[in-house]
């Protein structure tokens, strides 16, 4: 990987809200006021996020990719907004550890949040547990982790949802010290490697930012694969159009690659 070319990229691409998760990533700078704002800009009432296909509506999806967004600015629970958002997570648990979106947006909602279909609710369980357990609500994390492996497949190593339930449910195994729920999805995502460049890099930055090996065979693996679909401008392409978010999330997972190696060739430049 050209990190040179990668940064240059972001910085000629990127727009505020990315520049500043950058100047996060390579000088541990936290965001200006204005920058907070912009990223909590919409919250709702209830402390959740309204989706593209839903506007008047408060979405788990929408609510943990904004916990996302904070994460990599650097943010955490002294700021309201975002504990707003996982009080919001944790209204919308269920009993039984799963979370759903409401059956009132089945019309509109996409495959991977459509109400009532498991494979959705693997995914958002898998993705709302995950930033629980990151920051520290560990009872409702430990509910979502139950529920997860209450639908593991044993024999193929994986739960019957999408491939991104299986790094998000891994990563929120690895957080809670569930290491036989974890040695089954690391199985599972060595032997079938996203194919994407963005779904590699969220899949690495997911594992690493719980402390994930940096030496496992996935990560290991991963990073390889990674560091091949640069292109030529710098840039690491994504399917949706995002290539600066895409090219943001390949450098820090070899940011933390390298900060677990400082001794060792590393993936930069190669």
């Amino acid at each position: 990987m050209n990190r040179e070319k990668a940064v240059q990229f972001i910085q000629q691409n990127g727009n505020e809200v990315e520049l500043a998760r950058l100047r996060y990533l390579l000088d541990g700078k936290r965001p200006s006021p204005d920058i907070v704002k912009q990223l909590f800009r919409g919250q709702r009432e209830d402390g959740g996020f309204a989706p593209f296909w839903a506007p008047g509506y408060s979405s788990v999806d929408a609510t943990c990719f904004r916990l996302a967004q904070a994460e990599q600015l650097g943010l955490d629970t002294t700021e309201i907004a975002l504990v707003d958002a996982l009080r919001f997570l944790l209204w919308r648990q269920e009993a039984d550890g799963r979370f759903a979106e409401h059956p009132s947006v089945a019309d509109s909602a996409p495959p991977w949040a459509a109400p009532g279909n498991l494979a959705a609710e693997l995914y958002l369980t898998a993705n709302a547990g995950f930033w629980l357990a990151f920051w520290h609500f560990t009872s409702a994390a430990q509910e979502a982790v139950n529920f997860l492996g209450t639908h593991l497949d044993e024999t193929s190593h994986r739960l019957p949802s999408f491939a991104q339930a299986q790094w998000l449910a891994c990563g929120l195994a690895w957080k809670l010290g569930q290491h036989e729920l974890v040695d089954h999805l690391a199985s599972h995502l060595y032997a079938e490697l996203p194919q994407t460049a963005g779904e590699l890099a969220w899949m690495l930055v997911t594992l690493r930012s719980v402390g994930f090996p940096s030496d496992s065979g996935v990560a290991v693996a991963g990073l390889a694969r990674l560091a091949e679909m640069q292109e030529e401008d710098g840039r690491f392409p994504s399917d949706e159009g995002q290539h600066v978010h895409t090219t943001l999330e390949a450098v820090r997972a070899y940011k933390k690659w390298d900060a677990d190696h400082p001794d060792s060739p590393d993936f930069f430049d190669q």
